[in-house]
C-alpha cells in the first residue's frame, strides 16, 4: 500500500550489514510480508552495484543481494511497516 492513509506508522528496525560475494542475510524478527525495506550503500567496497531485497521471511529476516557478485559494500537498511 502507498500514499495517504498508508498503514505504515514508522520505522520498525534499522542496521547495517556487509555484503560478501554480493549478498547478506539479515536476521530481523520484526520483518513482515508487507514491510517496506529501504537499502542504501554506506561504504562502497569491491565492485559496488545496486543492492536489493532478494527475499524475505516474515518473523525471521530478509536477504540482500547486489547486481554484482563481487560487491563487498556495507549496506544500511531500514524497515517500515
Amino acid at each position: 500500500m502507498s500514499g495517504i492513509g498508508s498503514p505504515f506508522t514508522g520505522p520498525r528496525a534499522s542496521g547495517t550489514v556487509q555484503l560478501q560475494a554480493g549478498a547478506a542475510t539479515v536476521s530481523e524478527p520484526s520483518v513482515t510480508a508487507e514491510s517496506v525495506i529501504f537499502l542504501t550503500i554506506q561504504g562502497a567496497a569491491g565492485d559496488p552495484a545496486l543492492p536489493y531485497v532478494a527475499s524475505r521471511t516474515p518473523g525471521t529476516g530478509f536477504v540482500i543481494s547486489s547486481l554484482s557478485n563481487r560487491d563487498a559494500s556495507t549496506v544500511g537498511w531500514l524497515i517500515i511497516g
